[in-house]
């Protein structure tokens, strides 16, 4: 018998309060497995087995097995967390520090 592994997009993972989606897990991408690097806002950063390539999809086309996402502890105060690449727009500048 063969065992069915319910997929879900990873725009409906919720995670617990204070963390946020970590990297480092498997997934499926336009029926393709992928390795998913990083998870942004709205968008994944994902590296196809073949070649290692990187790109970017949305996380609605990213399709995953609940148990195997991981979670990461994040920093309300930095808005996407400690992994924060850019600065959101309309988010002030940090204030200057020093005379």
């Amino acid at each position: 018998m063969s065992k069915t592994v319910e997929l879900v997009s990873l725009a409906s993972i919720v995670p617990p309060p204070n963390h946020e989606v970590s990297g480092g897990f498997t997934a499926i991408v336009d029926g393709k497995q992928v390795r998913v690097r990083a998870v942004l806002e709205r968008t994944v950063v994902i590296e196809h087995h073949e070649g290692g390539e990187r790109s970017v999809v949305r996380k609605d086309n990213c399709m995953v097995k609940p148990s195997a996402v991981a979670f990461v502890p994040g920093n309300p105060n930095n808005g996407v967390g400690p992994r924060q690449w850019r600065r959101l727009p309309g988010k002030p500048p940090a204030p200057a520090t020093g005379k």
